[in-house]
């Protein structure tokens, strides 16, 4: 498309007020030898709606990269201002909306981690940039914990916009008679977590047993969390996804811990807190979020595109 500046559109207007004007002085000047027709300039008629302008490209293009949300618990009530665990079901309910008319597809890690691989493929054969180069713009949602309002209040919204989400469970804490503290919130059933798993729309994952921060845990006891984690896992979901996933408790995690936990465990994607979008350098080893916040549709649209210039301007 070609694209006027501003000049060149006070210019077009000034010309459009111009000539009527002119074609007047024309006419009482010499009426017996000019015979006055539309000038030829004026037969189409320029108007600040005829302009065409480009319309402004976001840097980056959202289809070269993909961000990954991560939401926890909702609520039907007021949230404190400053709480970043918990989200009104409302202000979810308008951010899938914002999502949806902005054209974003969910997708569930597992797409995520195919996608990854065949970009790692493309790398290898010497694709260095770190644009995706996709065909659709794709949003992951992950939610961790496993809080029952996950089932109860975010389950049914995902039905009613369609929409895939990835949950990451601290097995330990689901009802199988866990006693919970007083602050403690409650978590899903495994009857939730495999109907939730059955529609189609979610996938679950392992957030460990115990949701014990990696810090400076040796390798084998942070092994053992994640061990039993994925044990009950396999016992008692009826399902599991063909992509193995670890989230780390509170994103805190050690890169030779990551190293060891895809060399022995061989998980494909590992998720932390980092603040940035998927993109062809990403290693799967370190996948980051995009923690979300209460706010509007539009803030959230405003903060991934904003992570992804400071993603892009590392």
């Amino acid at each position: 498309m070609k694209k006027y500046g501003v000049m060149a559109v006070t210019a077009l207007l000034a010309a459009q007020c111009f000539l009527p004007v002119l074609a007047q002085e024309i006419q009482k000047k010499d009426k017996k030898t000019i015979e006055i027709e539309t000038i030829p300039i004026k037969t189409k008629e320029v108007t600040i709606d005829n302009i065409v302008m480009e319309e402004e490209q976001s840097f980056p293009n959202p289809e070269d990269y993909i961000p990954v949300l991560m939401y926890h618990h909702f609520r039907t009530d007021d949230v404190p201002d400053g709480d970043g665990a918990n989200m009104h079901i409302r202000e979810f309910e308008e951010q899938l909306q914002a999502l949806q008319e902005a054209g974003y597809e969910t997708i569930f890690l597992s797409e995520l981690n195919e996608i990854l691989l065949q970009k790692i493929e493309e790398k290898n054969a010497g694709v260095t940039q770190p644009e995706l180069h996709l065909n659709q713009k794709y949003v992951v949602i992950t939610i961790d914990d496993g809080y029952r309002s996950n089932y109860e209040l975010a389950y049914p919204l995902l039905k009613k916009y369609n929409m895939k989400a990835n949950i990451s469970v601290i097995t330990s804490r689901i009802h199988t008679g866990y006693i919970y503290s007083t602050k403690e919130i409650e978590k899903m059933s495994w009857e939730n977590l495999n109907e939730m798993q059955q529609s189609g729309l979610v996938e679950i994952y392992s957030h460990t047993y115990d949701h014990k921060p990696v810090e400076n845990r040796m390798y084998t006891d942070v092994r053992s969390s994640v061990e039993k984690g994925e044990q009950m896992l396999d016992k008692e979901l009826q399902q599991r996804s063909k992509t193995s996933v670890l989230t780390y408790p509170n994103g805190n995690y050690r890169k030779e811990i990551s190293v060891m936990m895809r060399a022995y465990m061989g998980f494909d994607l590992q998720l932390t807190t980092n603040s940035d979008v998927v993109n062809r350098n990403t290693s799967i080893l370190e996948i980051p979020r995009i923690t979300v916040n209460s706010g509007t549709g539009k803030d959230l649209i405003s903060k991934i595109h904003l992570t992804a210039e400071k993603t892009f301007l590392k």
